[in-house]
């Protein structure tokens, strides 16, 4: 299936209201305050602002006075500064929280019903824990609340960005946030989806016309289901380019985002409860890894964390 443009009839996204923003004061986590910043807040919106003590500093009074000083210093910079969508007032509110990072990070995203959390990547490697750091990996994991990885600079509000899109009812989350993230502006969106040709493998002698056929079957069977989702799917008055590509999902989502210049991946992660909310999926853990851009996890439905 080839690619096509179309223009959707617009339908003003909603704003965001309420943004989480762990920092532990590192330029990564700076980052990703600046690219909160020029995200679409509400007029009543808030960006709320959070640093974690370890448990063995939350009787140190001097530490916690220091953690709360910093925070509003940063807190300040980042209101007088010239990062914030469309010039605005932001309204930022400062938490000072003590315990296990992880864990009082998604905590305090439930407590304020917030709808994104945004985390800023430390480095490059091949595992996630070395691309996030060790806490920010346990949030992705375990979060109930979208997760916004940042790892560039945010010098604009995103204008290309790529959707990998499953063939099932867990994309509709994924793309309603996507579009309040992008706002009312001309972001191109585009939507990836690969398939693959089960039992490729095993082809009877004297069958050998038979991969074809099969293949073509299962490339009509998903281009159908994709047209069907995008119908659903896409709004928001914006150009829509649609890609089916047969392949190994990890390899065709890292080559489309090359492909189209993306400076923000969105996809759909695993687990909806019990021991199945640690697992993020191999390819979003993949993607996590290796994208050279930003990078959307929502899954499916919301569910309650389970704090440890």
């Amino acid at each position: 299936m080839g690619t096509f443009i179309r223009v959707m009839p617009m339908i003003r996204p909603p704003l965001l209201q309420r943004i989480v923003v762990p920092t532990d004061f590192s330029p990564g986590a700076k980052r990703a305050l600046e690219r909160a910043a020029r995200l679409p807040i509400a007029a009543r919106g808030k960006i709320h602002l959070v640093h974690v003590v370890a448990r063995s500093d939350r009787h140190d009074g001097g530490s916690l006075a220091r953690a709360a000083d910093a925070l509003t210093k940063l807190a300040r910079g980042i209101g007088r500064s010239d990062t914030t969508a469309g010039g605005k007032g932001l309204r930022i509110e400062t938490s000072v929280l003590s315990g296990e990072p992880y864990v009082e990070i998604i905590r305090h995203a439930r407590r304020v019903n917030a709808d994104l959390v945004v985390l800023g990547r430390v480095g490059e490697g091949r595992s996630i824990r070395k691309v996030l750091g060790t806490t920010a990996a346990r949030v992705v994991r375990m979060s109930d609340t979208p997760v916004l990885l940042v790892g560039r600079p945010a010098r604009a509000s995103y204008r290309r960005a790529l959707v990998a899109l499953a063939l099932d009812s867990s994309s509709r989350r994924l793309v309603d946030l996507l579009h309040s993230i992008l706002g009312k502006g001309t972001a191109r969106v585009s939507f990836v989806h690969a398939y693959r040709v089960p039992f490729t493998g095993f082809i009877a002698p004297g069958t050998e016309g038979a991969p074809t056929l099969h293949h073509q079957q299962c490339k009509e069977q998903a281009a159908a289901e994709f047209a069907r989702q995008l119908r659903d799917l896409g709004r928001a008055g914006r150009e829509q380019r649609a890609v089916l590509r047969w392949g190994d999902a990890r390899s065709v989502i890292l080559d489309e985002a090359t492909r189209s210049r993306a400076e923000l991946i969105a996809l759909g992660t695993h687990g909806r409860s019990g021991i199945a909310h640690a697992l993020v999926g191999s390819v979003a853990e993949w993607v996590i890894t290796f994208a050279k851009c930003d990078v959307l996890l929502a899954r499916p439905v919301r569910f309650t964390f389970e704090a440890p």
